[in-house]
């Protein structure tokens, strides 16, 4: 898909693994995209030279480079966040600042401009035990569960939110929330669970599986998830939603031991599979049963959309794979892009 440009559109996060992505397309649409990034978990090199792309280096906690970053933006998605139950957990504290405090000083930031706000399926909690519903009640108290009790990223994209919606009242905001985004360019690193799986095959270790391999997820592919997301905001509908949440991924339920399973299948490995509890890698936090988005309210605004099915996607990722490189952290810095 090729979007309407929309001018100047400033990305947060987007040297990230959404991000980057997004960035590609709205390049390919004839946008001025500015890029700001920390870089904690993103890199320089998912970004390509190019001449309508500006990337500014720092935090949208930095009021210096938002304020650089945000001069003359006419669009914003807000994608700045962290990333992986590892970080999250090791950093719970700034994982909240990030989402309350960034989107609030993204949001002042840049004035009267259309902005997508990302949140997140984490609000949703830990109870449900069904397709999950944009008009689903949210309980704070669930969504505090999740974060063990302590406001970290649940709390945070809850938060951005309740922002959102009161941003709509003088601007045209867009809420979204994304369940389980994978695809290629995806690190392990910080505690996503596919490329975790592809990458103890291909080295040959056990794909460690919490509990008892039950709990259901559903896993869309980046690239027909930032394709609807355009659609999404090419939708005046959705923008008539004043801030009220999407769901945006795929309704195709997989248990974590399937998908442990057909990673061995389409990588041909030998690795063992290896049940462990989940409160050995994330003591006083209890793992989600069941996360599946109800989509109806997104094929209402744009249609059926074509999410490809997890054995074509582990499949097209299996082939990717190169040992120990998809659990290594992003690669070295380099300097940034003239602005």
């Amino acid at each position: 898909m090729t979007p309407a440009p929309r001018g100047r559109v400033l990305v947060t996060g987007g040297a990230g693994f959404l991000g980057h992505h997004l960035v590609a397309r709205l390049l390919q649409g004839g946008d001025q995209v500015v890029v700001l990034d920390d870089l904690s978990t993103g890199s320089l090199e998912n970004l390509p030279p190019h001449e309508r792309l500006t990337v500014v280096t720092g935090s949208v906690l930095d009021p210096a480079a938002l304020g650089e970053a945000a001069r003359g933006a006419t669009f914003v998605f807000n994608l700045a966040g962290l990333v992986g139950m590892r970080r999250v957990v090791q950093d719970a504290t700034l994982a909240y600042r990030v989402a309350a405090e960034g989107t609030a000083a993204v949001l002042a930031a840049t004035g009267a401009a259309p902005a997508v706000l990302v949140s997140s399926s984490a609000v949703y909690g830990l109870s449900r035990r069904g397709p999950a519903r944009e008009s689903d009640p949210i309980a704070p108290e669930e969504v505090l569960a999740y974060d063990a009790g302590t406001p970290g990223y649940a709390c945070g994209k809850l938060e951005i939110e309740r922002l959102g919606r009161r941003a709509a009242a003088a601007r045209r905001v867009l809420v979204v929330r994304p369940f389980n985004v994978v695809g290629e360019g995806q690190s392990g690193a910080y505690g996503m669970v596919l490329p975790t799986f592809l990458d103890a095959a291909a080295s040959g270790r056990p794909l460690r599986v919490h509990g008892d391999g039950r709990q259901v997820r559903s896993f869309c592919e980046v690239g027909p998830f930032a394709d609807a997301l355009l659609r999404l905001v090419e939708c005046e509908a959705a923008w008539g939603l004043a801030g009220d949440p999407v769901n945006l991924g795929s309704p195709e339920p997989t248990t974590i031991l399937d998908l442990a399973r057909l990673v061995l299948a389409q990588t041909g490995s030998s690795s063992p599979l290896e049940l462990v509890p989940y409160e050995r890698d994330y003591p006083g936090r209890t793992d989600v049963a069941y996360r599946v988005p109800d989509v109806s309210r997104l094929q209402g605004l744009i249609g059926p959309t074509r999410w490809p099915p997890m054995q074509a996607i582990v499949a097209r990722l299996a082939r990717t794979v190169r040992g120990a490189d998809a659990l290594s952290p992003p690669r070295p810095r380099r300097p940034s892009p003239p602005r």
